[in-house]
């Protein structure tokens, strides 16, 4: 019994003196390896912009000539030079570095949308590991109840007030609740390690679990419809870079030198929108853009009906939640009045554990309907951008 005592306290101690949640989740957005890889999104969208937006390189041609005129036995020689350098069109350079400007937006959406996901997730695996340390807590405080009930059983069995029979059930039912004890910790051990991997915790840190969750309105949309808006304008961009039928024009200075005379030549190369006019690009980036548009409408919707169906379920759950306690108060009063009751052999033994498993299952009740209650919570902090930090 020392030993259980020892486990119970053991686990109260580490969820009020371990770390809390809201310190947990500050280091693994802080440490977490997947988001950090998921950040360098965001730098090579820089990069590629600057690709969108830098001009094209010079082109050098060089080249050697040689003459032989018939009344000359002697050859001579000459060369060329000649320096060819693309130039943007008027209007073009802003075109392209607005579609420069929308690609950082949604590389920045894309990875805000990767962190809310997993701060939710997180939060849920968190939630999953309270549940067990509660059940863990519930099962170590119905073993103290089935010993106390076992040695009043054996006191009662010695004095010849009871069967021998009474007292091994008693004992059984101890033993039962040693194994649930047992299994329930393997599950919460488990638990605990996925949620460390998941974080990108190296060490292994004592969490606290009286962290709770509470509805918050952020300031900002749901991540998906930051990234819709996002694609959104860069197809809008990448349609009205396409308006232009033609980008380059290519200037040429050339330099040639032969035996007789030197000649300075400059062009302009231009080229003919006759065939490839950029009308199907244009078209895909339009329809992208309304496909965008479209996306972000059912978004919206949808967010908006699961937003009220959150708010009512949770205030349904909070009532639940205030009847299930009164109730499992005056099962907590009718159990002591059960054990007072069998010391004195005015109880019999399956009354007293008929009680105690009664209040057990509605305690259980409320750890189920607090985890329920805490994941509609996070479900409604991430669609309202409470995660988008």
């Amino acid at each position: 019994m020392k030993k259980n005592l020892l486990c119970v306290t053991l686990v109260v101690a580490s969820s009020l003196f371990g770390e809390s949640f809201a310190e947990f989740r500050a280091e693994a957005l802080a440490k977490s390896p997947y988001l950090r890889a998921n950040s360098l999104s965001v730098a090579q969208s820089e990069q590629l912009g600057q690709i969108t937006t830098r001009y094209a390189n010079p082109t050098l041609g060089l080249e050697a000539s040689s003459f032989k005129q018939k009344s000359l036995a002697k050859r001579e020689s000459g060369y060329r030079v000649e320096l060819t350098q693309p130039l943007r069109l008027w209007g073009v350079g802003d075109a392209r570095q607005q579609l420069a400007t929308a690609q950082q937006k949604r590389a920045k959406a894309t990875f805000a949308l990767t962190k809310a996901q997993f701060l939710k997730t997180l939060s849920e695996r968190f939630v999953y590991y309270k549940r067990l340390s509660a059940l863990r807590k519930l099962a170590d405080e119905e073993l103290v109840i089935a010993q106390t009930i076992e040695h009043i059983s054996y006191e009662r069995f010695t004095n010849g007030t009871i069967a021998k029979v009474k007292y091994i059930q008693a004992s059984l039912d101890r033993k039962r609740i040693e194994n649930r004890v047992s299994e329930i910790e393997v599950v919460r051990t488990n638990a605990y390690y996925e949620l460390l991997a998941f974080a990108g915790i190296e060490r292994e840190v004592e969490l606290q679990c009286s962290y709770t969750f509470e509805l918050q309105q952020g300031t900002k949309s749901a991540p998906e419809m930051t990234l819709l808006e996002a694609k959104q304008q860069e197809a809008l961009a990448d349609a009205k870079l396409n308006t232009n039928k033609i980008e380059w024009i290519d200037v040429r200075i050339e330099y040639e030198k032969e035996p007789d005379q030197s000649i300075v030549r400059g062009g302009v190369e231009i080229p003919l929108a006759v065939f490839d006019t950029r009308s199907q690009e244009k078209q895909i980036a339009r329809l992208e853009a309304k496909s965008s548009k479209l996306l972000i409408k059912q978004t919206q919707t949808a967010n908006t009906h699961n937003l009220h169906r959150i708010e009512k379920t949770v205030a349904k759950l909070t009532k639940l939640q205030q009847t299930t306690q009164e109730l499992q108060k005056q099962q907590q009063t009718l159990l002591k009045i059960y054990e007072d009751g069998y010391k004195i052999a005015n109880i019999n033994l399956v009354e007293l554990q008929l009680i105690k498993n009664e209040m057990i299952t509605t305690k259980e009740r409320l750890i189920e309907i607090e985890t329920q209650k805490e994941l509609q919570i996070i479900e409604y902090n991430y669609l309202t951008g409470a995660y988008n930090e």
